[in-house]
């Protein structure tokens, strides 16, 4: 999916078809966000006065182009993840041996789709954890890049979180759900700390 042309991408997001969906979405926008990231950190490179920095600056560089890669990926799997949900629910009803293999692939299928979600929140707190050195360390003339990468993230973060929330009713498995849950609560805090931390930074600096 993520060899898509934009414009192919966005007329099956508009679709009747069920994927693409949100979580495609969240992949995309992660992905929109590391690349400026990349983006920041390359243009600071070789900039008078940013010599001390370009080890760091280097590592931005090739942290945010591996993270934009996971990122792209999330887009084909959350769609596969889906899918995969849909064929469960497929699954013939004709024994007591088919309803229990049917109900079990169904519940296999829902923690599936949870974890991408929940794979696509850790990644986009590495991002913004690699996005508050940006807003400190990239070139005045590109700040507002940073700035849009943050919010970037943070549309990832939250539709990430929206699509665990969708799931986890539907989840049988206690110790499971409490996981996911308790995961939303942490990651949550730390994200929109460090979403405020880095945009402050860069208001600061552009004013």
């Amino acid at each position: 999916m993520q060899s898509m042309s934009i414009e192919h991408f966005l007329d099956q997001l508009a679709s009747a078809e069920p994927t693409p969906g949100g979580g495609a979405a969240a992949g995309v926008m992660g992905a929109m966000g590391m690349g400026l990231i990349a983006m920041v950190a390359r243009v600071t490179l070789g900039k008078k006065g940013q010599e001390a920095w370009a080890s760091e600056l280097e590592q931005q560089v090739q942290e945010s182009d591996r993270l934009r890669q996971h990122f792209a990926a999330m887009i084909s799997e959350d769609a596969r993840a889906f899918e995969a949900l849909m064929q469960a629910f497929k699954l013939p009803k004709d024994s007591v041996e088919a309803i229990d293999h049917r109900a079990s692939t169904i519940q296999r299928g829902y923690e599936g789709a949870t974890e991408v979600p929940l794979a696509c929140m850790r990644a986009c707190l590495e991002g913004l954890l690699l996005a508050r050195r940006s807003a400190e360390l990239g070139h005045r003339n590109v700040l507002s890049d940073t700035g849009v990468a943050v919010h970037a993230l943070m549309a990832a973060f939250k539709s990430a979180v929206l699509n665990v929330e969708i799931n986890v009713p539907a989840i049988r498995d206690a110790a499971f759900v409490a996981q996911a849950q308790q995961a939303v609560v942490l990651l949550t805090r730390q994200a929109e700390e460090e979403a405020a931390v880095s945009l402050e930074q860069v208001a600061r600096r552009l004013a």
